[in-house]
């Protein structure tokens, strides 16, 4: 009742979201919801809304509502990147009236300065008044004292953090606010700091959405992104809700578990890719783990998604844990096909926990040679894995249909090259090797093919991707932080 509640709410707020995957933000429990136009939606256990507020006027929620039970809200942490800021500015902070001026910390005082929380444009109160006059002190904010943070105080804040090497964003965060406060501070007429030099995020994410795999490079040292230290199993956007191709910044906003109203699911360790879609796990009906929809999972490989890039648990809470806000993403079509390869990275899952297996340790591959080649035939297709695939596949290889990487699993690498070579034999062309088919292709008096007039569009060969273009971590700056 509490979701089919949530879920209308949503649809009749936002008509016009069926098109896109929109994500609510979830803490652990699933009850504090953060949506994408920055406001928090708090909801009881009996499904009862209490009310959507901005992140300033959170405090209102202080006392718990009678008959509801009080949510852990004080952990949610306040993103800029989630607020959508007016095109227009309503009213100036001259308009406002002036406050009654707030004790400002200064250096002979005993008690340090100590931050509260984040104060960004729209909010108001005390702590923005505190902020104004400590501006006007240092000779940055020349306004009345309103208590209003709008566009005089924005300015204020951007010109003190160019002014004393910080980064420039308007919003007064923790560092701001300690270096506004110590004195340490540099006036607006005395020389200025110089600029932070910026550290690269330690990875950056390659998705290949041709054979859905997401790979994780981190830095070499000339500071190119070059190691390959993780290769994840994907779904990503269906050819009706692709994944926009390009590459985008990471932004901060993340969730423990996530909510997509359109679709009615649920998700675990959301990571933003852009404006509009995430990196996440396969899909749950409640954010719980024991909620496993076992589709979503056993469709990893394939483009089933509707823009996110839906991982196992693992993978998901390995970006979530290990990439940071600014991390590059780079979304792109291989030139490369090898659906066997994919495979290889595809774990089981394990019935009692819900959660994938570890992927087994890699065997010594059998050695190849007619001696080892199959006697007697089992019928091979889509999902076949042994010995006799892989002599399938070399055979294969050695007769130049397939270019693929050899697994000892069938796929549809395999498919299409046992298709050409039926179809230059004279066979029926289905794809599956059975023992007419297997027996053609081991007898020894078969010749390798007159492959420009016979074989259709190769597999090429699976090569690992280089990072294109492969971006220097610390001149690195993207066209926009968004490919959606």
């Amino acid at each position: 009742m509490k979701r089919l509640f949530v879920l209308l709410f949503f649809i009749t707020l936002f008509p016009f979201t069926v098109f896109c995957e929109t994500v609510l933000w979830e803490d652990e429990n699933g009850s504090v919801l953060l949506g994408d136009n920055g406001e928090i939606n708090f909801i009881s256990v009996d499904g009862s809304n209490l009310g959507s507020v901005s992140s300033n006027s959170i405090d209102l929620f202080k006392e718990p509502v009678p008959g509801s039970t009080q949510l852990p809200y004080d952990t949610l942490e306040y993103n800029e990147d989630s607020f959508i800021e007016p095109t227009s500015v309503p009213f100036d902070e001259n308009d406002l009236p002036e406050q009654t001026a707030v004790p400002v910390p200064s250096n002979t005082q005993a008690n340090p300065f100590q931050f509260k929380k984040t104060i960004k444009y729209g909010d108001s109160g005390d702590l923005v008044s505190a902020l104004q006059t400590r501006l006007q002190e240092l000779g940055y904010y020349e306004a009345r004292v309103s208590g209003g943070y709008y566009n005089i105080t924005r300015t204020a804040v951007r010109a003190f953090q160019a002014q004393n090497g910080l980064h420039v964003d308007g919003v007064a965060g923790r560092e701001t606010q300690e270096m506004l406060f110590s004195v340490s501070a540099i006036p607006v007429n005395a020389t200025p700091l110089p600029s932070p030099t910026p550290v690269p995020t330690k990875y950056t994410l390659m998705v290949d959405v041709t054979n859905q795999i997401t790979r994780a490079f981190t830095y070499d040292s000339n500071g190119n992104y070059t190691i390959l230290v993780r290769e994840m199993i994907c779904s990503t956007g269906t050819a009706k809700n692709p994944t926009p191709l390009g590459t985008t910044i990471m932004p901060k906003t993340r969730a423990r578990w996530g909510y997509f109203p359109t679709w009615n699911s649920h998700a675990q360790y959301l990571t933003r890719i852009d404006k509009a879609n995430a990196f996440h796990s396969v899909l749950y009906t409640a954010p719980d783990e024991q909620s496993l929809a076992v589709s979503s999972f056993k469709n990893l490989g394939t483009r089933q998604s509707h823009g996110c890039v839906r991982l196992t648990v693992s993978d998901a809470k390995w970006i979530y844990d290990n990439c940071e806000a600014g991390t590059i993403i780079t979304v792109y079509e291989s030139d490369y096909y090898d659906p066997e390869y994919t495979m290889t990275l595809k774990p089981s899952l394990n019935q009692d926990t819900l959660r994938e297996n570890p992927l087994p340790a890699s065997t010594p591959s059998p050695v190849y040679s007619p001696e080892n080649w199959p006697t007697s035939y089992r019928t091979l297709k889509t999902g076949s894995h042994g010995q006799d695939v892989y002599m399938v596949q070399m055979r294969l290889k050695e007769l130049g249909y397939y270019q693929g990487t050899v697994t000892g699993g069938y796929y549809g690498g395999t498919v299409e090259a046992v298709k050409a070579f039926q179809k230059a034999y004279g066979l029926s062309v289905d794809g599956i090797a059975g023992k007419m088919t297997q027996a053609a292709l081991f007898a020894t008096s078969t010749a390798a093919p007159d492959i420009p007039s016979i074989t259709p569009t190769p597999i090429p060969i699976y090569a690992t991707p280089e990072p294109t273009p492969c971006p220097d971590p610390v001149s690195y700056s993207p066209i926009s932080d968004t490919v959606g």
